[in-house]
């Protein structure tokens, strides 16, 4: 018996996957886990090490020399000793440092400081740029095996940190020419493909620096709070410094101080120049140093492009931005509580967790219920709370210094408005999943008492409205206003109502739309068009791709009420309706002069208009009672050809699935 026991002990535990029947030793996950962690150490290092030995090299685009040494000489094989995978090489050229344990301590990756803000590890003295050749092979990079007990050996290519900072990198850099706000369809406007790319821009002056960075503080950081003012200012102040002694700055920290000076040159009559481009570009060379920590300030750069393509003719998609922001907002489990952690005793690292996720998660429903696309997590998978609404200051890493406003009759702070827009974007998701129905799904009737609550909702919402910040105020910014407010409001009784004006035309022909419903999106509609106005006139709102769907939908709303209800034709005389149809022209001409993809939105809807006054005029004179009858443009009727051409060039351009469905009545 204890023969047979000393047997057994000498003897190799495994298990066998029941899937594949593959043998898999005793702690076979664990060793993959430790060992794909050495992995992406490894190679963070190296790239590090071949930036510091040669800077202007493209690590995406290395040739791959497959002629050096003849192709005989570069043959890799694998042999088994011992049970343990061994991988040799007889390329001479490999340089050696390839072929040290991973596990080297001198092999450290990117750091994190004492802050948990990413930063570089010192480069160690045996790989000083003088100590040896550059690697001029990244498939070298690639002879990295792993093995399974009683199975054949597995390649695995680079690493999953690396592959994705390489993606994403050249995701960045690939899609750019874009039309203002297109960024968020992520479709490029042809006449913008003829713009040269801009030319990284060295770091502005002191002074400078302060005036963009302020700027961006003061008009993006209220809408989209996921920073923290104090400690950028600490790493802006060592990037300057650095920068000033002569010597190279941390590249995390140069990052932010790029990318908010670029988003702050937006926001200001340097908008037009070539400054914001170039300081943008300069901030792109340095993303791959962020994204490789996968951390906090992984996403804080994500969302740092994404208000940069809100606001600029070039860019990445705002809708892939947003997607991948809040999918790195879950792999860190952003999205919910916290119960028990040692970072709870970090209350500044806490508030910028939920605020970085809100951020995230505000611009995600923006994005894909205006599209009327998919949204990146369910409410009912987040139980993360708001963030403290407190001003930055007052947030540091031992604690929160004054207590945050809990009602209205407080001041305001620099994020109250965004904490009141995060909850409107979660009417919108309730809105989104009781109202809408499923894609394929035939619509049904809802329950009156249904829309009633909602629209109740966003009456309450409307009325706890913050005030302004002083400072939007001061630059002449219509963010967080009364005017800001009733457009959200508006917009958002038209999502609500959107499929019962298109729907129930089609699925219910016996349950016709309600005449309030027809009333109610008249009057947000033709508020819509008036307020805008009013911004665009007193400079107060700028072109985004939001603005002019937001416009178009509001103007083609109006005009379809008016063919489809009596109650809105006699409640709009038809002076009113020449002033608020000229009211959105007024606006589209304005975006048309400054971007041409809006010229198609502008001759259209203005087709739309001169249709609807014939008709109206039409019916005011006709003794019959008969009411005039859609599609306001026939395929039989005068323009019809010109009109089809705008519609296919607005399809390509990117439109709103609220428009296209109102659109799909109007037009035969």
């Amino acid at each position: 018996m204890r023969g047979n026991v000393a047997h057994f002990r000498s003897t190799v535990c495994v298990s066998q996957d029941p899937s594949t029947k593959r043998r898999h030793p005793r702690g076979y996950i664990e060793f993959l886990e430790q060992h794909n962690t050495s992995l992406e150490n490894h190679v963070a290092f190296l790239e590090h090490t071949i930036r510091e030995c040669n800077p202007d090299l493209d690590l995406d685009n290395l040739p791959r020399n497959r002629n050096r040494n003849s192709d005989s000489n570069s043959n890799s094989s694998l042999r088994h000793e011992d049970d343990t995978l061994i991988a040799t090489s007889t390329d001479e050229a490999v340089d050696p440092t390839l072929r040290r344990p991973l596990s080297s301590p001198q092999e450290a990756p990117p750091s994190l400081d004492k802050d948990g803000v990413a930063g570089v590890a010192a480069e160690p003295d045996s790989l000083a740029p003088n100590s040896g050749p550059v690697i001029d092979d990244m498939s070298s990079l690639e002879l990295l095996c792993l093995r399974s007990a009683g199975a054949d050996p597995h390649y695995f290519g680079a690493s999953s940190a690396y592959s994705f900072t390489k993606m994403f990198s050249a995701s960045l850099r690939a899609v750019r020419k874009q039309a203002p706000g297109l960024t968020m369809s992520g479709i490029r406007d042809q006449s913008f493909e003829s713009r040269p790319c801009a030319t990284p821009a060295p770091l502005p002056n002191r002074a400078l620096v302060s005036m963009l960075t302020s700027a961006y503080f003061d008009q993006v950081h209220p809408q989209f709070p996921f920073l923290h003012r104090p400690s950028y200012l600490q790493w802006e102040e060592e990037v300057m410094a650095a920068s000033e002694a002569g010597m190279t700055p941390n590249p995390v920290y140069a990052f932010f101080v790029y990318a908010l000076c670029a988003v702050g040159a937006l926001t200001g009559p340097l908008a037009g120049a070539t400054l914001p481009e170039g300081l943008y570009a300069a901030a792109e060379g340095l993303f791959e140093n962020v994204m490789q920590q996968n951390s906090l300030e992984s996403i804080q750069a994500i969302l740092c492009c994404a208000m940069y393509s809100i606001r600029s003719p070039i860019g990445v998609s705002v809708w892939m931005l947003s997607g991948l922001a809040l999918r790195q907002c879950l792999e860190l489990g952003l999205h919910r509580k916290i119960r028990w952690s040692k970072m709870k005793s970090n209350s500044l690292k806490v508030e910028l967790r939920k605020r970085v996720f809100w951020c995230s998660y505000n611009l995600d429903r923006a994005v894909a219920i205006t599209l009327g696309r998919p949204v990146g997590i369910a409410d009912h998978d987040i139980d993360v709370e708001l963030p403290l609404d407190i001003d930055d200051e007052y947030i540091t890493m031992n604690g929160v210094t004054k207590p945050p406003r809990t009602s209205k009759m407080e001041p305001v702070t620099t994020i109250s408005t965004a904490i009141h827009t995060i909850r409107l974007r979660q009417i919108w998701a309730r809105i989104q999943s009781s109202v809408y129905p499923q894609v394929g799904a035939e619509a049904t009737i809802q329950s009156s008492a249904l829309f009633e609550r909602f629209k109740r909702e966003l009456a309450d919402w409307l009325e706890s409205a913050p005030e302004q910040l002083p400072s939007n105020r001061a630059n002449n910014n219509s963010f967080g206003s009364k005017e800001w407010f009733s457009l959200m409001y508006h917009h958002s009784i038209l999502l609500l109502h959107r499929h019962r004006l298109h729907q129930y035309r089609h699925h219910h022909p016996n349950h016709p739309t309600p005449s309030s419903v027809y009333m109610d999106c008249a009057h947000s509609a033709q508020a819509i068009c008036m307020v805008y106005r009013q911004l665009y006139v007193s400079q107060r709102l700028n072109d985004t791709w939001g603005a002019l769907h937001v416009l178009f939908l509001g103007g083609v709303t109006f005009l379809h009420c008016l063919w489809s209800s009596r109650d809105a034709r006699l409640a709009y005389r038809q002076d009113k309706v020449s002033t608020i149809c000229t009211s959105a022209l007024i606006v589209l001409a304005i975006m048309a002069e400054r971007w041409s993809a809006v010229e198609a939105y502008r001759d259209a809807f203005e087709m739309l208009c001169s249709a609807t006054q014939t008709m109206l005029a039409e019916t005011s004179s006709s003794s019959a009672s008969c009411p005039p009858t859609m599609p306001v443009i026939s395929s039989t009727g005068h323009g019809h050809d010109q009109f089809t051409d705008y519609l296919s060039y607005m399809t390509e351009v990117g439109m709103c699935s609220s428009v296209e469905e109102l659109l799909s009545n109007m037009v035969e």
